[in-house]
């Protein structure tokens, strides 16, 4: 038994040595040092693009944004959601009437400031602290009346002859649409 071992182990070893030489790669393949490949900076040119999006379509935009964020608003208060998400909501949707406002003309404008006052003052209340059950509902019944009233009397379709056209100056819009590139 002892000479049969002696026999095998060296077969052994020699089939194993054979085994890890071979696989999928060939023998020089295995033992020639792979050098990393250099890796290529892509080079970038910054673009100004100068009023990507027409007024009526800021206009628009900046409407949804509103609503949506004095949706938000409303659902916060009637869930007492977080403080922090309620003054967002509520700033959010001040400076996109502030926008709205910015896009019309004279005589919508100035129906449109007692509206962002009313928004601002909203704003201030909430960031004063989280309001009593008794506050809250005042502010949703309060927000959803004025909200039902900006919708009938401020929707795109019904301003559209208000919006200024493209070639009377505005105050620079710092959205992010701004900066989007062109189709």
């Amino acid at each position: 038994m002892r000479r049969s071992l002696k026999k095998a182990v060296p077969v052994l070893l020699l089939v194993c040595m054979c085994m890890s030489m071979t696989g999928c790669e060939t023998l020089k393949k295995k033992f020639v040092k792979k050098h990393p490949q250099k890796k290529v900076t892509p080079v970038m040119y910054p673009q100004d693009y100068k009023g990507v999006y027409t007024n009526d379509v800021l206009y628009n935009n900046h409407f949804n944004y509103w609503r949506t964020w004095t949706e938000d608003l409303i659902d916060c208060l009637k869930t007492k959601g977080s403080s922090k998400r309620e003054v967002l909501a509520a700033t959010r949707a001040v400076e996109d009437l502030q926008r709205m406002q910015d896009l019309l003309n004279s005589p919508k404008k100035e129906d449109l400031e007692k509206y962002v006052k009313f928004y601002e003052s909203v704003r201030k209340k909430v960031e004063l602290g989280q309001p009593t059950d008794v506050q809250a509902s005042r502010l949703v019944g309060d927000l959803d009346s004025r909200r039902r009233v900006i919708m009938r009397l401020f929707e795109t379709k019904t301003v559209k002859p208000f919006i200024i056209s493209e070639e009377e100056s505005i105050k620079p819009l710092n959205t992010i649409e701004q900066t989007l590139p062109g189709k």
